[in-house]
């Protein structure tokens, strides 16, 4: 069974330029579930992906977690408020700048167990699938094989 069989075509794509608060805003008032974005140039060829890893770590600093273990952000509303902070700081920062551009990715015609050897490999949950022209077409994530698998069994 081929990657293009399983894999998905809804994929969530930007710019490199596109800002971080932007795209955090778009995910909040998302109603399905998407672990990547992926950031493509102008003929869609994929250039890297963010993680919600990456938006995580970017949000919640090693500052502020570290200052929350130290007890300094001991309440709910100091937290909030050092996190807002935070993101009111890398709101202007281009998703290009925390792409990681050497992630795995796949081709629609390779078998689904390649794709589910980067994954577990690498503790991804998903990779996109792109064409000969590094355009990409798709992705296939861990859930989608397994469903596979489930309903073929």
């Amino acid at each position: 069974m081929q990657i293009a069989d399983i894999m998905r075509t809804t994929v969530i794509k930007v710019r490199p330029e596109a800002p971080v608060g932007h795209v955090l805003i778009w995910y909040g008032g998302m109603t399905h579930v998407f672990r990547n974005t992926y950031v493509v140039d102008h003929c869609d060829r994929l250039l890297g992906v963010v993680t919600i890893h990456s938006f995580l770590s970017t949000i919640v600093s090693p500052q502020i977690t570290a200052q929350a273990k130290a007890g300094l952000l001991d309440g709910r509303e100091e937290l909030l408020d050092a996190l807002r902070h935070n993101m009111a700081a890398i709101s202007d920062t281009p998703v290009g700048d925390i792409m990681d551009s050497d992630y795995p990715f796949a081709h629609p015609e390779d078998l689904f167990v390649m794709a589910n050897e980067l994954i577990v490999e690498r503790g991804i949950p998903a990779v996109p699938v792109i064409d000969p022209n590094g355009v990409l077409v798709g992705e296939i994530s861990r859930r989608m094989i397994l469903q596979f698998l489930v309903k073929n069994m």
